[in-house]
C-alpha cells in the first residue's frame, strides 16, 4: 500500500509526500507525488491504493486530474449508436427494432464519469472501460423503486441479456465484415466517422474496446 512521508521545508512548513512502489511489487520503480496539506495526500493515497499500485488514470504529476480538451467531430454515443444500427445491411427490420429498444432502454443507461468525478453524457470519444463496467453493474443490480421496494424502476438483468447487450455495445464499433481479433478497435469506422485524432484517443483511452470486450 502507499504510505505517506512528511517532509519539512527550509521555510518550516511541511510537505506530505505520498509514496508507493509502481505496481506494488517489491523491486518496481519508487514513484512519488506531493501535496501541501495531509488531506490532499490521503485522499490521494486512497486513489493509488485503489488503482492497485499505479498513477491514477488522468493524473499528471503535479498537477492533478486533467481532463482532456473535447475532440472536434465527437458525437453522443447513443445517436451515433442508433446512426450505425439505421445503417445496417442484411438485416430484418424486426432485428432493427430490436436492436434501436435495445439502444434506447439499456445502452442509453451509460454515462461517462470524468477524472473528477463528474457524471455527464457518453461520447463516441470519451467512453472508458471504466464506464463500460459501471454500466455492466447497473444492468446486474436494476433500480429499485424508492417508494415501494417490493416493486422495480428498471429490473435486473439477466446474465444473458447483458451479455447480448455487452455484445450489441461492442458490435457498434467493430468493423464489418470481419475482425482481426477481439480487441480491434475498428479504426476505419471511427475514422469514417469522426476525426483521426478522436480514432487515436478512443485507441488509447479504451484500450482498443477492451472494455467493451471484456467488461
Amino acid at each position: 500500500m502507499a504510505s505517506i512521508v512528511e517532509r519539512p521545508k527550509s521555510d518550516g512548513s511541511l510537505t506530505f509526500q505520498v509514496r508507493w512502489r509502481d505496481g506494488g511489487s517489491r523491486g518496481s520503480k519508487i514513484e512519488t507525488e506531493n501535496f501541501p496539506d495531509i488531506d490532499s495526500a490521503q485522499q490521494f493515497k486512497k486513489l493509488v491504493d485503489a488503482h492497485d499500485q499505479h498513477w491514477p488514470h488522468g493524473w499528471v504529476r503535479g498537477q492533478g486530474f486533467v481532463e482532456e480538451p473535447a475532440v472536434p467531430g465527437d458525437q453522443p454515443f447513443v445517436d451515433w449508436a442508433l446512426r450505425f444500427v439505421r445503417r445496417l445491411t442484411g438485416i430484418d427490420e424486426r432485428t432493427r427494432d430490436d436492436y434501436e429498444r435495445e439502444i434506447r432502454l439499456h445502452l442509453s443507461l451509460i454515462a461517462h464519469t470524468t477524472h473528477s468525478g463528474l457524471i455527464i453524457p457518453p461520447t463516441v470519444c470519451n467512453v472508458t472501460a471504466d464506464d463500460v463496467t459501471d454500466w455492466v453493474r447497473a444492468e446486474q443490480e436494476g433500480l429499485p423503486d424508492p417508494d415501494d421496494p417490493s416493486k422495480w424502476l428498471r429490473r435486473k438483468a439477466d446474465p444473458k441479456s447483458i451479455r447480448t447487450r455487452h455484445g450489441l455495445m461492442y458490435s457498434i464499433g467493430s468493423p464489418p465484415p470481419a475482425r482481426s481479433g477481439p480487441h480491434r478497435l475498428q479504426v476505419g469506422l471511427l475514422q469514417r466517422r469522426l476525426t483521426s485524432a478522436c480514432a487515436e484517443r478512443t485507441l488509447r483511452d479504451l484500450g482498443c474496446l477492451r472494455g467493451f470486450a471484456n467488461s
